[in-house]
């Protein structure tokens, strides 16, 4: 049975000059040092990557962070993503500041397991490598590394290389297993371009997967690009997934358009934004005092944007009484692309320190007051993480919006939840919405009692729905409710005959039908009809009447079945059209074509009126044009009496 390769991210972090790279060098044979500036001063200043197999179906990749502190930026940017950590502090000089730092930063960022690394041994003697690793034991007391293995090395003399690999492996095979399931997402560390490839990004793979010929998003920006290639450390690989290190080959996409803290994302996995709802902790070694509205660097995903944070449920964190955590907002003054439960560490403007780390609760929130108890109520559930309460949470905080279907996923049947189409409501909103349809509905009825009912876009409009119109007509067919009201064509009607008529009302309405099949297909115009319509004179001046008018009246018989719109001002009643349907089938049934003139003998219409009637004829599919003549269309043979109604006629 071949054995699962598991993938896994090292980063190797700790003081500048305390070894790492050399470590990282004597364990994969990779000198992450690539920068000719790196290797004359010794010191890394960018991100290196190497390769580790540890055997046993464990793969690591290595991400050797600069130690100095003027680079921390560049570590806060390799330490997102890593799974488990080596901190490294050199015998010969213990504990120091970045030391602190990068401990501190590994652990605001959720790294889940890891190593300490004494390196340098042989430097010193056993004893001073004994009170080394007796300060490292107690300076990671209460993070994420208390309780592991403390391993001493040299990797000028290669000791202890083999106890280290074989603690990484042990602590790697503790993890649970990288899921591959859900959006793709990675952060971009590096891009460069390469003969034959174009333009090539690489970073950590947060999530998902990724294979050649897939369509992702470049953020911020919104820019849609293809994946011609992927590679994994340097290989051809036909897919990438989380947990590995990633080099995509795009398409789409130019060199300028990309940098560091870029990020390649499936659409939806994250939100672009310049607001995050977060709970703030401050780092241990940080005494000070973190107030309220002050401007702070804002790392993540190796993204770097300035901001202020509001604290809300606190005056200020740290210094003799206040605490030390809070739930806080973050107001940005450029774009990040974050999600949910992603870790950010926070920094001082000036002097620029770490201060504090920060767990993403609301991606992209609403503005929240201060001391707000609606606010805390709603962030301490998203915080505590109960699914449905979650999912309710998030369906009504995207309003008449709604969510994607597929976001409530193993939550459709919460009777909170109404799914309507491919979009999910919260079920309170919209039952309130249907009351306002209903009312609104009504009052259309009340002030035009001849309309069948409110054309679907104007409701639309007027109930400020933020959807599409496919998304507003799923909407308004779920909450359709005979007795409230009904989906009628493109209208919203109280009954699907549209509202009841007076009894007057209907009588007049009766009359003016009977004049229009009189009438036949010589229509005179719907002014002219009227003026001469024993039925329009009767309710002239009446009261009640008011909206007796010509196109009313017209528009009335159209929805009812009983007059056909051959075009916005010509009117005949449904049986003159079955007449003159019956005719032409009588007559394609004895000659192939028609042309006008035997259609004007066929009809007794005149040019003005013919045109328009064969206009009809031809769009309805009852006739075809064929140059100057007329064939039977397929439509001819069922239209009219004894088969469906005359297209334009509604039932």
């Amino acid at each position: 049975m071949t054995q699962r390769t598991r993938h896994f991210i090292l980063g190797a972090a700790g003081h500048v000059d305390h070894g790492k790279t050399a470590l990282v060098t004597a364990l994969t044979g990779t000198n992450t040092d690539r920068l000719k500036e790196e290797r004359e001063r010794g010191i890394s200043i960018e991100l290196g990557f190497a390769e580790l197999d540890l055997g046993d179906g464990v793969q690591l990749g290595v991400v050797d962070m600069p130690g100095h502190e003027k680079f921390v930026k560049q570590m806060v940017s390799g330490a997102g993503g890593v799974d488990l950590a080596f901190l490294v502090i050199a015998a010969d000089e213990g504990v120091m500041p970045q030391t602190v730092e990068h401990l501190e930063i590994l652990d605001s960022l959720g790294v889940q397991s890891g190593i300490v690394v004494v390196a340098k041994t042989d430097m010193v003697d056993e004893e001073f490598v004994a009170v080394v690793t007796e300060e490292a034991a107690e300076l990671v007391e209460g993070t994420f590394l208390e309780g592991k293995p403390i391993v001493p090395v040299s990797a000028h003399k290669g000791t202890g290389l083999q106890d280290l690999k074989q603690a990484l492996k042990q602590e790697a095979l503790a993890l649970p297993v990288r899921a591959e399931l859900g959006a793709f997402r990675l952060p971009v560390d590096r891009v460069f371009t390469m003969p034959g490839a174009g333009v090539v990004v690489t970073g950590t793979c947060w999530g998902g997967a990724v294979a050649e010929g897939d369509r992702l998003l470049l953020q911020p920006g919104d820019l849609p690009v293809r994946v011609r290639e992927v590679q994994v450390h340097g290989r051809k690989a036909p897919r990438g997934a989380s947990g590995q290190r990633l080099a995509l080959a795009l398409h789409g996409v130019k060199k300028e358009d990309v940098e560091r803290g870029c990020q390649l994302v499936a659409p939806g996995a994250a939100t672009v934004t310049r607001r995050l709802d977060i709970r703030a902790n401050l780092m241990p070694h940080y005494q000070g005092v973190l107030k309220n509205r002050q401007r702070l660097h804002i790392h993540h995903a190796g993204r770097e944007v300035l901001g202020r944070i509001v604290l809300l449920d606190a005056p200020e964190l740290g210094g003799d009484a206040a605490p030390r955590s809070g739930l806080a907002q973050l107001h940005l003054e450029d774009d990040l692309v974050a999600a949910r439960d992603d870790r950010l560490v926070l920094r001082f403007y000036s002097p620029v320190t770490s201060i504090a780390g920060g767990v993403v609760l609301d991606p992209n929130p609403k503005r929240h007051k201060r001391f707000d108890d609606d606010a805390l109520e709603r962030l301490g559930v998203m915080e505590e993480g109960d699914p449905a309460e979650l999912v309710r949470q998030a369906v009504q905080g995207a309003g008449l919006s709604g969510l994607p279907a597929a976001d409530v996923a193993g939550h459709e049947s919460d009777p909170a939840i109404l799914i309507a189409g491919k979009r999910a409501y919260d079920r309170a909103l919209v039952e309130r919405l249907r009351e306002t349809i209903a009312e609104s509905v009504g009052e259309y009825g009340t002030r035009f009692p001849l309309r069948l009912g409110m054309p679907k876009e104007e409701l639309r409009r007027r109930c400020r729905f933020q959807g599409g119109a496919n998304e507003w007509n799923a909407l308004v067919q779920a909450l359709a409710r005979p007795g409230a009201w009904v989906i009628a064509g493109d209208r919203i009607a109280l009954t699907p005959q549209g509202p009841p008529l007076p009894q007057g009302m209907a009588e007049a309405v009766q009359a003016a039908a009977e004049e229009l099949a009189r009438a036949g297909l010589d229509w005179p115009g719907a002014e002219a009809f009227a003026a001469n319509s024993a039925a329009f004179k009767a309710v002239q001046g009446r009261p009640g009447f008011g909206e007796f008018k010509p196109a009313e009246v017209l528009r009335h018989l159209a929805d009812h079945g009983l007059a056909v719109p051959v075009n916005n001002d010509y009117f005949v009643h449904v049986e003159a059209m079955d007449k003159l349907v019956a005719l032409l089938r009588a007559r394609f049934a004895q000659e192939a074509e028609l042309n006008f003139a035997g259609f004007r003998e066929l009809s007794g219409l005149t040019r003005k009126l013919g045109i328009p009637m064969l206009e009809y004829l031809d769009e309805n599919g009852l006739t075809v044009r064929d140059g100057d003549v007329r064939r039977a269309g397929p439509a001819l043979a069922e239209a009219g009496p004894g088969g469906p109604p005359v297209p334009g006629a509604q039932p």
